[in-house]
């Protein structure tokens, strides 16, 4: 029986436009209500989660920063954090950065996302970040800390040319795209599946009572660990090829369609 349900924000329960909409927003409370319990996970970092638990009005557990950090709630405590602290791994990303005119992003543990890059960066920022972060001009100072995350933002052409720079120059790191215009880096071993895994000891749950949802290879752990991993139809083919189940897409409501279909599985098997 599937006890819990960790769920993706952009591109799964945010439909097209990166909105909330009302039927999702009524999914994940029938969740609650039918004793599932629901846990956002996303690339994004604490202030976007939190953001999305406002928007749904519940305080619930949430995994963010591409699985860098997992809380217990809004008001809860920090069960864990994966931090790194590799700078002389960041320098090149730095330069190629001042090169090409592309982002990086900074995420910190107390949850302040620290950005270097230019102006019209903004067409590839995620804007809660950018409007609630510090700007840096000096990010080889500002970026010699301990950090949750690290997003390379820029066009797709681009991003190539800095997966190449990462492959080759930040060995000790994780990196994954968690979109058609990012990369994520975290320390090695921390990701959404890493994380998922944490709670569900903490939660004393087995794989087999979790289900996760995504559409990104961002996701891939996450559904990995799951005993119901869903993918949704907007998803990548390498999600897709993991899930046992495709629900519709974001702008379909598909967070909702799997939410009914667990539900209505859990009842089948409470009646055997």
């Amino acid at each position: 029986m599937i006890k819990l349900i960790a769920i993706d924000l952009d591109g799964t329960l945010y439909n097209s436009d990166h909105q909330l909409t009302q039927p999702g927003r009524e999914a994940v409370w029938k969740a609650k209500d039918a004793g599932l319990q629901p846990v956002i996970v996303t690339g994004r970092g604490r202030r976007g989660a939190e953001n999305a638990l406002n928007l749904l009005e519940m305080d619930l557990p949430y995994i963010c920063s591409a699985g860098a950090l997992l809380r217990s709630g809004l008001d809860g405590e920090t069960i864990h954090a994966w931090t790194f602290h590799h700078h002389d791994e960041l320098m090149p990303l730095i330069t190629f950065t001042r090169h090409n005119g592309t982002g990086l992003i900074a995420e910190s543990p107390e949850g302040t996302a620290y950005w270097f890059g230019p102006d019209a960066m903004s067409t590839v920022f995620d804007p809660l970040t950018l409007k609630e972060s510090v700007r840096s001009f000096d990010p080889e100072k500002d970026f010699d800390r301990p950090l949750l995350k690290f997003t390379v933002a820029a066009e797709t052409k681009l991003l190539a040319k800095a997966e190449e720079v990462i492959q080759a120059e930040c060995p000790s790191l994780h990196y994954v795209y968690s979109g058609v215009q990012y990369i994520d880096l975290t320390v090695d071993g921390a990701n959404k599946g890493s994380a998922l895994h944490e709670l569900a000891l903490r939660l004393n749950l087995q794989p087999d009572e979790i289900a996760a949802i995504g559409d990104q290879s961002i996701d891939m752990q996450m559904l990995e660990y799951a005993g119901l991993p869903i993918a949704m139809a907007n998803a990548v083919p390498t999600l897709k090829a993991v899930a046992k189940w495709i629900a519709p897409s974001n702008d379909d409501n598909g967070v909702g369609w799997a939410i009914d279909e667990i539900i209505k599985q859990n009842m089948l098997e409470s009646s055997l």
